[in-house]
């Protein structure tokens, strides 16, 4: 609040903080989790979470978005329960412009590249765009992909664990014995939000 905040515009303020906190405590005990599980998981006391839950401790707004993410985040889930099972793949050898067909014609970001069955990255709009003067019928899918790889998980894996990852990667993929079963996108984090 800088100097010239009114009493009146202080206390709207404070009235929209303490709605946030009470809506973040009926989440919290919705999803049954306690003050010290929840205090485990944002690094801070379960004290400080009884203060601030009773109206005790004024929070930055950062404190209560941190607060609201870990709390919508998918909980119990694993990540073979939200794979989009299956995916379409491109072989490496495939020309980009093939791989560019699929991703309009399904309406896709990326696609995982295989090497005889086996997931070697993905190709994304983003590597299109990046060679796009390129002629893309005589270039390869294997040539422009990402060079970082994808991060690869087995459908066990809880689903908040690759959160993160999510954060860096456009998408995860999910194996079983190296075959590709299915893949997980930002999107479909989302949808378990909803």
């Amino acid at each position: 609040m800088s100097p010239r905040t009114t009493s009146w515009q202080k206390r709207k303020w404070m009235k929209q903080v303490q709605n946030e906190i009470e809506s973040l405590v009926k989440l919290r005990k919705e999803i049954g989790l306690t003050q010290e599980e929840l205090a485990d998981e944002l690094g801070v006391s379960q004290a400080y979470i009884a203060r601030l839950e009773s109206g005790k401790v004024d929070p930055k707004l950062s404190t209560l978005l941190r607060i609201r993410r870990v709390l919508i985040r998918p909980r119990g889930k694993k990540c073979g329960d939200v794979m989009s099972k299956n995916p379409i793949t491109i072989n490496a050898r495939d020309s980009v412009a093939d791989a560019v067909r699929i991703m309009r014609r399904r309406s896709f970001s990326q696609l995982p590249v295989v090497r005889l069955g086996q997931t070697i990255g993905v190709i994304t709009e983003r590597d299109i765009i990046r060679n796009i003067s390129l002629n893309l019928n005589e270039v390869t899918v294997e040539a422009v992909m990402s060079s970082g790889g994808v991060p690869k998980v087995d459908e066990d894996t809880p689903l908040d664990t690759i959160i993160p990852l999510l954060e860096v990667y456009q998408a995860v993929i999910v194996e079983s014995g190296g075959r590709i079963q299915g893949i997980i996108t930002r999107s479909d984090i989302i949808k378990q939000a909803l």
